[in-house]
């Protein structure tokens, strides 16, 4: 004699559709949640105009060549606040404008700052800084213009001035 069990329960009632289908759910959200991290955690490291970037290498050379031969140095001073940075000018001749100081973030763009120096003094530039707790920079200082700029890298571990220029041995992007 067999059991019966009454009327057919419905599909969404069944422990077993749930138990097959909780595999492929799983993925499902998985992959939005992969998604959502690539979309919001973009790499800014690749240039989709990589000829057009290759070209210009050659103009940025110029510019440090430039700043070779005009002998520009400087001593760039950052305050252990992180909130100021006083920038010395100690090259042979003084700078004829008003030099721009920038610190570009190794990997993420938008951490990049461009900071408008003051003349303070003779050879004295003066700065705002917007604080970052970031572990390594290029700096570099150039002019409005673009004809010239001197650069290095700095490890703010190491200390809170880094040199530009003749003395600098960084090769920088």
């Amino acid at each position: 004699m067999q059991k019966q069990t009454g009327a057919a329960r419905p599909w969404y009632k069944e422990r077993w559709f749930w138990l097959l289908m909780s595999g492929p759910l799983l993925v499902v959200i998985a992959g939005f949640v992969t998604f959502g991290i690539i979309v919001r955690g973009a790499d800014d490291m690749v240039n989709d105009d990589y000829y057009k970037q290759g070209k210009d290498i050659n103009l940025e050379l110029k510019r440090d060549l430039a700043a070779q031969s005009l002998g520009i140095n400087a001593q760039v001073m950052f305050s252990d606040d992180m909130r100021s940075v006083r920038v010395v000018d100690t090259s042979a001749k003084p700078l004829t404008g008003t030099p721009e100081l920038l610190l570009l973030h190794p990997t993420r763009q938008q951490g990049d700052q461009r900071i408008a120096l003051q003349r303070v003094g003779d050879k004295l530039y003066q700065g705002a800084l917007k604080p970052d707790q970031v572990s390594h920079w290029y700096v570099r200082l150039q002019d409005k213009q673009g004809s010239w700029r001197v650069q290095s890298e700095w490890l703010p571990a190491e200390g809170a001035m880094v040199t530009l220029g003749k003395a600098s041995t960084e090769q920088t992007p």
